[in-house]
């Protein structure tokens, strides 16, 4: 059996800086469209390349390979959870064949754009095109007058929402607070009562007074946050939701402001005048007129199983009521216009841009008041109405966020990159020495079938289903599965992707079967969701069947890789249930940077590293160890991890401890083949000793301080969770 270089060792001193450098800002191609839990490039480029390399290699030969490029031309690389792609990009850019299978039909999509290859000057024709038509017509939508009175353009339209108080019958426009923007010391904020603009000294914090009517506020404190209003007039306290309920539907909202841009006078706020709001009512009117005719979502929101009651609970039925009229009639025609590119592949990366536009083009987004920016709906994984909504310029001003026009240089550079990447120059053996031959010839070629693949040079092929079943792919014909599950009940993938997909839909259904469903989600989605019915137990055997599929198709000598992080106990017992379920054993369990902004500025008690599981189909040759001695091995192995991610300059909390500790103890008792204790005896036993064993690290790293100051530039080794796992 030869073993590969990622059951030797994985170089993390030099990759976790890497990934830490990638999570604050991701390569181009993986920022083309939004994707939930997305990998880091860096860490599985790496990681494929450790699976495919002998362990013989050097530490200097795997980084040569990594920066200059090498080509696993005849090895196959199965990705069965693809997500967003980043198997099959990395595994592509080393000159792999790639084998990516997603339930999801918009994950699917948004790999399948990422890797195609297209001539960027058709790109802009088209896009010249769509600006002509449909941005003509949409711009014209998002105009007004600058305070000094010049013609300009709309970035930002500020709305509020408003509710009607059940003790006194009051209605209480719903501000969490009265700052508009917060910049060099001075904020501009808004007047509760008449809805004056105006400048204020000094932090939100002070009480002003509206020079315009007079009346006093603190800018900083407004009347709702946390779910619950309080009316201004009688005290009175209540819950959203119950307000929405009282009115049987989603509350009602007001254009207060607007922040534009003027070739003259430069960026500016302004109150929402007259001419504004008949701009508006102006769109409305044609959003009316021509609603039937608009290519628009239609469906309702799913409500039966549902993970998360938002937004139905906030009176949101159908997909289409999170825009109002402006921006579903701008978003209508252009994917109206888009729909007439003659191109598929042209025409698909557009789709690809507007549908990334949504995430920034509805009414759950919020303003950044100290960045000047508008929030995007998906920046947590979850639908989150917003009681001050901010509306974008569907199509684009000089300056704004996500717009439609920065979602299509957002695409242009993600496929420029592709293009470079992909072709990277890959060493060829000539007669005993090696050189550097251009792989510009073996552009990526999509295939429909298993046996295309091996005839591609450099061949790609993408399936939309479950994983459960991979029986287009032969026994043993695989050289290795890199990927990374689902986390039970992490992300709602469905729920959130539906969101895109009744979009993404109305221009696909004709040409792809898995989009002609109204809803992505699918019967034998691998999700744990109790309000489906799909326990834990439910997702431990539906993984367990994937990675039984998985060692099917792998050869003899074949490896299953996949990452994991989780915080709690019983889900690393359901992924140790599953690997040995399915035949394998851990031969090896490095621990890397996990995808995400700086660790040094995370949510408190997040994770941040993965445990990268490197599976061989079993018994384990090992011989078998009484438990005493494989807690030792856990306690021993896990703080020589956790001491080389420390030695990567990266701090390491105590939930981040919990986690090596845990995939540490699922390693060796697969490995070892315990049997005097169960699985989850010994995970238990396992956590009991975590904080013994964090204690002792972090005398030792204080240690290791005071030595290596210099060297870490004072940043902090440990960031300590404040609440307990």
């Amino acid at each position: 059996m030869s073993m590969r270089y990622i059951e030797r060792d994985l170089p993390v001193e030099r990759l976790n800086p890497l990934a830490l450098a990638e999570g604050n800002s991701k390569k181009p191609v993986y920022r083309m469209h939004k994707w939930w839990a997305r990998r880091l490039g860096t860490v599985f480029r790496m990681i494929t390349l450790a699976a495919s390399v002998d362990a013989e290699e050097s530490e200097a030969e795997i980084w040569s390979k990594f920066e200059r490029g090498f080509d696993l031309e005849r090895t196959v690389i199965l990705d069965p959870f693809m997500g967003g792609g980043t198997t099959v990009v990395e595994a592509l850019a080393l000159g792999a064949r790639v084998i990516g299978v997603d339930i999801n039909p918009v994950a699917w999509f948004i790999t399948k754009k990422e890797i195609e290859p297209v001539s960027l000057t058709e790109l802009d024709r088209a896009f010249n095109r769509l600006e002509n038509t449909a941005g003509k017509f949409i711009k014209k939508l998002y105009t007004t007058r600058c305070p000094a009175g010049h013609s300009a353009e709309v970035m930002y339209a500020f709305w509020v929402k408003s509710a009607v108080c059940s003790e006194c019958g009051s209605r209480i426009r719903l501000f969490p607070n009265y700052e508009l923007s917060r910049k060099n010391g001075s904020s501009v904020v808004v007047c509760p009562e008449c809805l004056h603009l105006f400048d204020v000294a000094g932090p939100g914090s002070s009480r002003t007074r509206c020079p315009q009517c007079g009346y006093c506020f603190v800018p900083s404190k407004g009347v709702s946050g946390k779910g619950t209003f309080r009316c201004n007039v009688c005290g009175a306290t209540q819950r959203v939701i119950d307000a929405v309920e009282r009115r049987g539907g989603a509350l009602d909202a007001q254009l207060f402001a607007l922040e534009g841009y003027c070739n003259t006078c430069g960026r500016f706020f302004k109150r929402a005048d007259s001419a504004d709001i008949d701009l508006f009512e102006r769109a409305r009117a044609l959003f009316r007129e021509d609603r039937q005719k608009l290519l628009i979502p239609r469906q309702l929101i799913p409500v039966e199983g549902r993970s998360d009651p938002r937004p139905v609970n906030h009176g949101y039925r159908y997909f289409s009521q999170m825009f109002n009229e402006r921006q579903l009639l701008c978003l209508g025609t252009l994917l109206s216009e888009i729909r007439k590119i003659p191109d598929r592949n042209v025409r698909e990366l557009m789709l690809i841009a507007f549908s990334d536009c949504l995430d920034a083009n509805n009414m759950f987004c919020k303003y950044e008041v100290q960045w000047h920016k508008i929030s995007l709906l998906f920046g947590l994984h979850a639908f989150h109405p917003i009681e001050r909504p901010t509306e974008n310029n569907v199509w684009g001003a000089r300056y704004g966020r996500s717009t439609f026009v920065k979602c299509y240089q957002k695409m242009r550079r993600a496929k420029a990159y592709w293009a470079e990447y992909s072709t990277l120059s890959t060493p060829k053996s000539t007669g005993g020495s090696s050189a550097l031959e251009p792989a510009k010839a073996y552009q990526t070629r999509m295939e429909s079938s298993f046996k295309g693949l091996m005839k591609a040079r450099r061949g790609v092929l993408l399936k939309s289903q479950s994983s459960r079943e991979l029986s287009f792919i032969p026994d043993a014909s695989v050289d290795a599965v890199i990927t990374d599950p689902p986390y039970l009940d992490n992300v709602q993938y469905s729920e959130l992707a539906d969101f895109f997909y009744v979009w993404l839909r109305l221009a696909l259904k004709d040409s792809y079967a898995c989009f002609r469903p109204e809803l992505s989600s699918r019967a034998d989605e691998m999700i744990q969701n109790d309000k489906m019915g799909k326990g834990a137990s439910l997702f431990q055997d539906s993984l367990r069947d994937v990675f039984a599929e998985c060692r099917r198709v792998l050869k003899s000598n074949g490896l299953l890789v996949f990452t994991f992080h989780h915080n709690r106990v019983t889900a690393w017992q359901r992924v140790a249930e599953a690997i040995s379920g399915a035949g394998f054993y851990v031969s090896a369990c490095p621990i890397v940077r996990s995808e995400g902004k700086s660790g040094f500025h995370s949510s408190e008690g997040n994770i941040r590293y993965d445990a990268v599981f490197v599976c061989r189909k079993g018994p384990s040759p090992e011989p078998r160890s009484p438990w005493p001695n494989v807690k030792t091995r856990i306690a021993d192995d896990s703080a020589d991890w956790v001491h080389r991610t420390l030695d990567s300059g990266l701090p390491v909390s105590k939930v981040d401890v919990f986690a090596i500790l845990m995939a540490k103890s699922v390693e060796h008792f697969s490995r070892c083949r315990c049997n005097d204790v169960p699985l989850e005896q010994a995970l238990q036993a396992s956590s009991a000793i975590l904080d013994d064993l964090y204690q002792q690290i972090l005398v030792d790293a204080k240690s290791a301080a005071v030595v290596q100051r210099d060297r870490w530039s004072q940043l902090p080794l440990f960031s300590p969770v404040a609440k307990p796992i």
